[in-house]
Parts: C-alpha cells; structure tokens; sequence
C-alpha cells in the first residue's frame, strides 16, 4: 500500500472535491425525512477562495489520509432531528468509503431549513369509471 512523506495511506489516484460532494449530496437526498440540500452559508474561505462556490450545498475537506464532509440540509417538517441527522451521517460515510476506499473521519450535518412535507398526489381516474 503506498505511503506518503508522514507514513500514511495515500492513493496513486486523485479524486475531486466536486465528486466526493456529488456523493455525499446523493447520499443525504436518499434519506427518509430530508427534504432537500439546504443552503450554504457564506464563509472566509470561499469568499477569499478564487473558484469557491458557496451556493454548494456541500463542503468537503480534503487531506491524503482523511475526508471531511459538511452537508447542510432542509428537514421535512414531521421529522425528528436527531435520529435523521444520525441516517444522513451514516449515508454519506458509507457512500463516500464504499465508493472511494478512502477514510471518512467526519460528517458534520447543519439543519438549514424546515420544508412542509409533500402533498400526496392526487390519483388520476380511470376512463370508463361510473360515477354514482
């Protein structure tokens, strides 16, 4: 396993931070009680940052041993915080390592947002139907 300056794992491939934040984001949408991606507050490092994007609804921390992951996120308005924030936690963990082969040392969650929860679709009728 190939090793860098300071003895730890590093990979003979490059990987984005666009992808590993296309990963994560995916991971999180997938949860039960996530509405969608929230909105990323601006910060020092993207507003100094040349190329930074802070509408990015995903920041990822990058170093040769480790990724760092924050996903801001709008809630459903019936969900329980906690317990979904712990799911989306899990979800991008385990998308990014099964995805990459690379450690995933933290996923920190920020709830952005509550969103009222979808209307059930109305069913359509069905052609020839009686009506009473």
């Amino acid at each position: 396993m190939p090793t860098n300056s300071n003895g730890h794992f590093s990979s003979e491939y490059i990987i984005s931070e666009e992808v590993l934040a296309t990963i994560a984001a995916n991971a999180a949408k997938d949860v039960e009680g996530v509405a969608r991606l929230g909105n990323r507050p601006a910060d020092l490092y993207t507003t100094f940052k040349i190329g930074a994007d802070a509408s990015k609804k995903v920041a990822v921390t990058m170093t040769d041993y480790d990724i760092r992951v924050h996903v801001y996120i709008d809630l459903v308005s019936t969900a329980k915080i906690q317990p979904v924030c712990k799911a989306v936690q899990d979800a991008v963990k385990q998308a990014i390592q099964n995805m990459t082969g690379r450690v995933v040392t933290r996923v920190d969650v920020s709830v952005t947002g509550i969103a009222d929860p979808p209307e059930p679709a109305a069913l359509p009728t069905m052609p020839g139907e009686l009506e009473p």
